[in-house]
């Protein structure tokens, strides 16, 4: 195309697997980009689902569908992506999110400005399976952030791997790819960018995360897996070297209260595996972190997650459509 250069600016990468239903809305939002100078690679891992149907609908020569002979895991999915972008700049963009006008346009705007950020990110508003805002994301990032206050800020203001744009460069310089992270390659990438420079972030939504049922962290949570995963990687990336010789590794225990405060957070959401699931998952980060007892909300959660599990559900769809109600009241009204 006209206007393009030799080799894209941008490199979007959707790692999907049986997300036909919601592809398109995630295809469409990076065609509707102002910033028309990237690629977009659309990377199917085996989905025994529409996927392939629904990707011949796309005839834009910047749009090129890979299907994966067999499920490389979502690290393995993600891990090809950064190895075939031509771009100088990569996003990850989830198959069932959603990009919002301008955003290429503000992240590319944001690394050119500063040469000595790895890459920038910012805040998600929270979509359901119907794609209306009930909340998102919050904040807690300062504009630019130092390598090992970033780290930190991984594990307590989080990030949205959806809205992560950074330098191809930087990835590659970071030494080996770690499939071993598996389901937290997000947080691996965003760790690995801590390391490789100061971390950049954009104060405007322009990014929809979609959350349902269906979403892979959602029996992870339940089973305590992410908390395990989130623990390891705290435990490990503050020992790597470069992390230590930054400073970092004073920020380890800090990152681990973060994570368990996270775990009891989510932790009501066992209980559709009963009792004996929440138990042990409150046993298993109580063990690992034991000052979580001393947080007012940890006992809050804990009575929360005593209640039935019907009483638990429709608690949940209550505060879903009261948050809803809010986002609508908020809408600026006609005339």
């Amino acid at each position: 195309m006209t206007g393009l250069h030799a080799s894209p600016r941008v490199t979007v990468v959707i790692p999907t697997y049986n997300a036909a239903h919601w592809l398109p809305e995630s295809v469409e939002s990076v065609l509707a980009q102002d910033l028309r100078d990237f690629e977009l690679l659309v990377l199917d891992n085996a989905s025994t689902d529409d996927t392939p149907a629904v990707m011949r609908r796309y005839a834009d020569p910047r749009v090129s569908y890979c299907r994966n002979a067999a499920n490389l895991g979502l690290a393995g999915n993600v891990h090809r992506g950064c190895r075939e972008a031509q771009g100088e700049f990569l996003l990850v963009l989830g198959a069932d999110d959603r990009l919002l006008p301008g955003f290429l346009t503000a992240a590319v705007a944001f690394l050119e400005a500063e040469p000595g950020v790895s890459m920038v990110h910012g805040p998600a508003a929270w979509i359901d399976a119907q794609g209306q805002r009930f909340g998102g994301t919050a904040g807690g990032w300062s504009r630019i952030t130092p390598r090992p206050r970033a780290m930190l800020g991984a594990f307590g203001a989080g990030f949205c791997f959806s809205t992560m744009v950074m330098r191809v460069a930087a990835i590659r310089a970071t030494g080996p790819f770690d499939e071993a992270w598996r389901e937290v390659i997000d947080l691996w990438l965003f760790l690995r960018m801590c390391l490789a420079g100061k971390v950049g972030y954009l104060d405007r939504v322009l990014c929809e995360y979609r959350v349902h049922d269906a979403a892979m962290s959602m029996p992870m949570y339940r089973d305590n897996l992410m908390f395990h995963r989130q623990m390891n990687a705290a435990r490990e990336c503050f020992a790597w070297p470069e992390a230590v010789a930054a400073g970092a590794a004073v920020h380890r225990r800090a990152a681990e209260r973060h994570v368990a405060a996270i775990a009891v957070a989510v932790l009501h959401m066992s209980r559709s595996a009963g009792y004996g699931r929440f138990l042990r998952n409150l046993a298993e980060v109580v063990t690992a972190v034991p000052e979580v007892l001393l947080r007012p909300g940890t006992w809050a959660r804990f009575g929360f997650g005593l209640l039935p599990a019907a009483a638990i559900r429709g608690l949940g769809r209550w505060r879903h459509r009261r948050a809803l109600s809010r986002q609508a009241s908020a809408l600026p009204r006609p005339g």
